[in-house]
């Protein structure tokens, strides 16, 4: 596998950082995902509607009716940042992220994360094994994806 100092991280590792639980993944498991790879860690912006949109669910789930603390300061330090750097679209990232609905790849998230990891040169930190399997048979590059 080809070394890269950056990653595209998965909404789903993302959530950690926001005190949502995620079956099967413990909340290091990010820093130590970006320790192993020694990789700065990046998401696109036009992703975060998915976490929004799973931080709400998971809110709804658990009948809470106030954003917790931890949450709002979670997205401050998204949105400065800190831990984690945006990253914003470009034309090429769309054209692919399309490209991947047209193929029959619903999840138009999974899409933009794949396409702006393919793009912006990055490893792309996932454990979607349907998606992966998706890029496989349709014959798209895998190499740069860590399953974590």
């Amino acid at each position: 596998m080809k070394k890269y100092d950056k990653a595209i991280i998965d909404t789903t590792y993302l959530l950690l950082l926001f005190g949502i639980k995620v079956h099967g993944i413990e909340y290091d498991t990010v820093i130590n995902a970006s320790r192993e790879l020694n990789v700065k860690l990046l998401y696109p912006q036009l992703a975060i509607p998915e976490l929004i949109a799973k931080i709400g669910k998971e809110m709804y789930r658990k009948n809470m009716k106030e954003i917790p603390e931890e949450v709002k300061e979670a997205i401050t330090a998204l949105l400065l940042g800190v831990d984690i750097e945006l990253v914003p679209p470009k034309p090429n990232y769309l054209e692919t992220a399309i490209k991947l609905r047209a193929l029959g790849h619903r999840d138009i998230f999974d899409n933009i994360l794949y396409a702006t990891s393919l793009h912006e040169k990055t490893y792309f930190i996932t454990r979607d094994r349907e998606f992966i399997k998706f890029l496989k048979e349709n014959k798209l590059p895998v190499n740069h994806i860590v399953e974590y």
